[in-house]
């Protein structure tokens, strides 16, 4: 996973705003304080997707649901097997990424 990591950061971490933080156990991407995305053991989960690039990303690379403690949610966990799997991911995380930076951020 050293290596896909070193992958997905060549490729995200130069994108204006995106930062990585450990957080519960994962490595965490946000632009700001929105997430992007975390890296897992076996893939990648891309946050808040639409319907439709959910379903897109599914068929194309498979996975399985992201399990926390049991329990199963609606985010998906997408297969990374070794790094050239990283840039097929890439336009999904960049859709989220442009539509996290493009949205208003919250005030406090």
């Amino acid at each position: 996973m050293a290596e896909i990591r070193k992958t997905f950061e060549k490729e995200v971490l130069f994108l204006d705003g995106i930062n990585s933080r450990q957080m519960m156990g994962c490595l965490c991407y946000l632009y700001k304080r929105k997430f992007i995305g975390f890296l897992v053991t076996d893939g990648i989960v891309v946050m808040k997707l639409s319907e439709k690039d959910q379903t897109r990303l599914k068929k194309k690379f498979g996975g399985k649901p992201f399990e926390m403690g049991g329990q199963k949610g609606k985010l998906w966990v997408t297969p990374l097997k070794e790094p050239r799997d990283v840039r097929s991911v890439m336009p999904f995380v960049r859709k989220r990424y442009e539509e996290a930076a493009s949205s208003p951020e919250k005030t406090r």
